[in-house]
C-alpha cells in the first residue's frame, strides 16, 4: 500500500512511500478541522496507528459560524453555507435557508467534528480514491473498518503511545526511535526539542534546508512543549500530562526491552539523550520530583481526575447513561408514536 511493491521481477517493483506522506498530511488538516487531536502517530507500508484524544467540549463550546467555518475546512460547503458565511451574501439568504443552515450546523455538523467514525472516514475515503487512480484501478483499497479502543488512565495512554512510536524499530525498519520515519517520535524530536541544541545545529545545512524532504503532523503538545498550536480558533487545548524528555526515555528504555517476536534496538547504544546531544542535570530531575516544577503542577491539575479505578467507573456510568438514552428513544414495539 504504502512500501515498496512485492513484485517477484525487481524490474517491475514500484515505490509508493510518498503515500505515506498522504496519510501523514491528511491527519495533519483534519486535526485542524476536527476536535481531535493527534497524541501519536505512526505510518507503516500497509497499516497506519493513531492515538487520539477527542474534545467532546471543545466542539460543543463552539458557535455556529465557528461550526461551519471548522466543517468547511475539509468539507464542501452547502450553496446555502458559502452565503451564510459571505457577508455579501448573507443578507440573500431566506429566514427559513437561515434556520436550516443553522440547524444543520448545530445538530449534525457539530457532531461530525467530534466523531472518531467521520475522522476516519475522512483519512481513508480520500486517499482510496486518489491511490486507485495512480494505480489505474477500482475497488476496495482499505481491507477493512478501522479498530478502535478506549484509553482511560494515563498508564493505558503512555503504552500506547510508546507501542506507536516503536511500530518501525519493532518491525525492523528502523535503528532508533528518532530514525523511524512517519512517527510521531521523530516529529516531536524534529520539532518540539529546543532548536538550538548542539545536534541539530551541527547536523543543518548552511542554507537552512529541512533535515527530512517530508512533514509532520500537528501534534497534542506534552505539558513543557515549546511547540505553538496551529489552531486558528483560540480553544483551550488539553496538554497530554507528561514531559517530552520523560517519554522520550520511556521509548528508549522500551526500544531496548528484548522481545523473541519482535525487533529491538541494540543495547549497546548510548542513551536517546547522549545520541541526541541534549544536556541534563540532576537539577532538573530535582525540580520535577520534588513538585516545584510548574510543569508537574500543570500536571497534576490536568490529572488529577485520573486513574484506573475512576476512570473504568466514569466510562461505565456514561456507556450505561448513553445505552439507557438510546432505548428511551427507541419506540416499544406494537405501540405507535401519539398523532
Amino acid at each position: 500500500m504504502c512500501g515498496e511493491d512485492p513484485t517477484l521481477l525487481k524490474k517491475h517493483r514500484k515505490n509508493y512511500d510518498h503515500r505515506r506522506q498522504w496519510i501523514v498530511d491528511r491527519i495533519d488538516r483534519l486535526s485542524k478541522a476536527f476536535a481531535v487531536d493527534i497524541a501519536a502517530y505512526a505510518v507503516m507500508s500497509n497499516h497506519y496507528h493513531l492515538v487520539v484524544f477527542v474534545d467532546v467540549e471543545r466542539a460543543k463550546n463552539w458557535n455556529i459560524k465557528q461550526v461551519l467555518l471548522q466543517y468547511c475546512k475539509v468539507f464542501e460547503a452547502h450553496p446555502w453555507v458559502k452565503s451564510y458565511l459571505d457577508p455579501d451574501k448573507f443578507h440573500t439568504l431566506t429566514q427559513m435557508q437561515i434556520q436550516w443552515v443553522e440547524e444543520t450546523a448545530d445538530t449534525i455538523y457539530r457532531k461530525r467534528l467530534y466523531s472518531i467514525s467521520w475522522f476516519m472516514r475522512s483519512i481513508n475515503e480520500p486517499l482510496a480514491r486518489i491511490a486507485n487512480a495512480e494505480d489505474l484501478c477500482k475497488g476496495r483499497f482499505w481491507e477493512g473498518r478501522f479498530k478502535a479502543q478506549a484509553l482511560l488512565d494515563e498508564q493505558a495512554l503512555l503504552t500506547c503511545m510508546a507501542y506507536v512510536d516503536l511500530n518501525p524499530l519493532r518491525a525492523g525498519i528502523a535503528q532508533t526511535p528518532e530514525s523511524s520515519n512517519y512517527t510521531s517520535v521523530q516529529a516531536r524530536i524534529e520539532t518540539e526539542l529546543p532548536a538550538s541544541n548542539h545536534r541539530r545545529k551541527k547536523s543543518r545545512k548552511t542554507n537552512n534546508q529541512r533535515r527530512y524532504d517530508y512533514n509532520f503532523a500537528r501534534l497534542k503538545p506534552f505539558v513543557d512543549s515549546k511547540a505553538k498550536s496551529s489552531i486558528n480558533i483560540k480553544d483551550k487545548i488539553h496538554l497530554l500530562p507528561f514531559k517530552l524528555k520523560d517519554y522520550l526515555e520511556l521509548v528508549d528504555a522500551s526500544a531496548r526491552m528484548a522481545r523473541t517476536d519482535k525487533r529491538h534496538m541494540d543495547s549497546s547504544l548510548p542513551p536517546i539523550f547522549e545520541r541526541l546531544q541534549i544536556e541534563t542535570d540532576a537539577r532538573w530531575w530535582a525540580s520535577a520530583m520534588s513538585g516545584r516544577s510548574t510543569v508537574m503542577a500543570n500536571a497534576r491539575q490536568f490529572a488529577h481526575a485520573m486513574g484506573n479505578a475512576l476512570n473504568l467507573k466514569q466510562f461505565r456510568d456514561r456507556v450505561k447513561q448513553q445505552t439507557e438514552t438510546w432505548r428511551q428513544q427507541i419506540p416499544s414495539p406494537g405501540k405507535q408514536p401519539p398523532s
